[in-house]
């Protein structure tokens, strides 16, 4: 196979949602029967499932593409050769009857871009879209460039005085602004992304600062008669929806120019194949976002410095942050603005409460519960150094469907064949994670992203997302050739 058409089909589905689904998968190569890497990606999902003949179709159907991946050649016997071409005669009569119906859809679909030219399948984030709710006169585009801040601390008249004037003086906003107050955990020492806040106030912006319009939302920060906060709530939700994607691809850009000392040319850069996989994909959306806004990314990750980075290769114990001292889990400052998901993700491990969290800044993204081994799992800072995808080639052994070594060491965040086990001390030093919660992690944490593990840092409300985050996968993220000694 030539090199440009082997890039033409890689670039081809890079540029749609193309999620580890076999369903979607099915439709796809229906819709593109000669994309070659779609059908080699949907064999693969079947061989995890142990439909090995279904597999054999879909890698005969990849020709040169199963080849180049796997380095062999696809042989059948006369058996399964003629079992193949029977399947085959089927599935011309479904396609056939699935044509027609992919030819409605199709009209229905371009007519719908025509009519409304901003909208595109490829463009929305996974999570459901609140564009119809948006208030009239606002289109989703308008909504995304809505500026949001947090006032830190209470939602006092003198916090809220403080915040508006660092958001006319100091960020000078030309656009939409929202002030909210964000709902802190039942410890009070951190801000949760998952409850929505409370609407403060509003500004129109406007070009000229003595024309914006400023409205009051909230009877306790204002003592006045406040404003509905329909319109400033709605464009809030529609902004928000986005903000978990690019909060991945900022932290997957932070992580890479640490660890490459320079950031992506493109987000390809950061799905690479083992052991460069720094994230599985990238969705269409984070793709444009950073096309979009590179050079901003780059900027704010360099004035950052390594504030937020750990050796990727070396674990620290000699400081473990405990609840008595040190930045993690400091209740937010009063007075000033947050700027929520706006700093790069860490991950924070309590051995108190058994929780694993996501954190950007003082704003937990999630709170998953976790097993540990008291004693037997170290304190202190690491790094995620190396994802690997089905440890020891299967996705229900000791170690579950995903791994994540911390700073090369043999401790990992990994699954477990012993779900009982979450919420107490029996793994032998590593943190154990349920399926579902370890492979969304897994999709949002970044190699290179700090590791912090100690006592009292968290608060035991645990906090998952819904819909579960998830990536499309481009990336070849398993490690055949190495057997995982870690130490469960």
């Amino acid at each position: 196979m030539k090199t440009k058409d082997h890039e033409e089909q890689l670039q081809h589905l890079f540029q749609h949602h193309l999620l580890n689904d076999p369903m979607y998968l099915k439709t796809y190569v229906r819709q593109h029967p000669g994309n070659k890497m779609a059908w080699y990606l949907l064999g693969r999902e079947y061989d995890a499932q142990g439909k090995r003949g279904k597999a054999l179709y879909c890698y005969k159907q990849a020709g040169e593409i199963y080849e180049a991946f796997e380095e062999k050649t696809i042989t059948f016997s006369p058996e399964s050769e003629e079992s193949l071409q029977q399947w085959q005669r089927r599935g011309k009569k479904k396609r056939l009857l699935s044509r027609l119906r992919s030819g409605v859809a199709a009209m229905l679909g371009a007519a719908a871009i025509l009519l409304f030219p901003w909208y595109s399948h490829e463009s929305l984030p996974q999570q459901e879209t609140a564009a119809n709710a948006l208030p009239q006169g606002v289109t989703p585009a308008q909504a995304q460039q809505t500026k949001v801040y947090y006032v830190a601390g209470g939602k006092t008249k003198e916090n809220v005085g403080n915040a508006l004037q660092e958001m006319l003086l100091k960020e000078r906003v030309s656009s939409y602004a929202i002030l909210a107050s964000g709902k802190t955990t039942e410890d009070g020492r951190w801000i949760s992304w998952l409850q929505p806040p409370d609407i403060v106030l509003s500004v129109e912006g406007k070009a000229d600062a003595a024309q914006q319009q400023i409205e009051y939302h909230d009877a306790e920060s204002c003592a006045c008669q406040p404003t509905d906060p329909a319109k400033p709530r709605a464009i809030y939700r529609s902004w928000a929806e986005q903000r978990e994607q690019e909060l991945v691809a900022r932290s997957a850009v932070a992580a890479y120019t640490r660890l490459k000392g320079a950031p992506p040319a493109s987000l390809q850069e950061l799905s690479q194949p083992y052991p460069n996989n720094m994230l599985p994909g990238a969705t269409a959306y984070m793709q444009q976002l950073y096309e979009q806004q590179k050079e901003q990314w780059v900027k704010e990750a360099a004035a950052m410095g390594g504030a937020a980075s750990v050796p990727s290769t070396t674990a620290s114990n000699t400081s473990a942050p405990t609840d008595s001292g040190g930045t993690v889990g400091k209740a937010p400052a009063a007075g000033g603005l947050i700027k929520p998901l706006t700093e790069p993700m860490q991950i924070i491990v309590d051995k108190t409460n058994h929780r694993l969290a996501l954190v950007s800044g003082q704003i937990i993204v999630r709170n998953y519960p976790v097993g540990l081994g008291a004693e037997r799992t170290p304190e202190g800072t690491f790094a995620i150094s190396e994802k690997v995808r089905n440890p020891n080639g299967k996705s229900n052994g000791e170690f579950g469907s995903r791994g994540m070594t911390l700073s090369d060491t043999n401790y990992a965040i990994h699954g477990t064949n012993k779900p009982s086990s979450i919420g107490k001390d029996q793994s032998l030093g590593c943190v154990r994670m349920l399926q579902e919660d370890l492979e969304e992690l897994f999709d949002m944490a970044p190699m290179g992203t700090p590791v912090t593990i100690g006592k009292g840092l968290l608060p035991s409300e645990v906090k998952r997302g819904t819909p579960v985050f998830q990536l499309p996968m481009f990336s070849e993220e398993t490690n055949p050739g190495k057997v995982y000694k870690w130490l469960d």
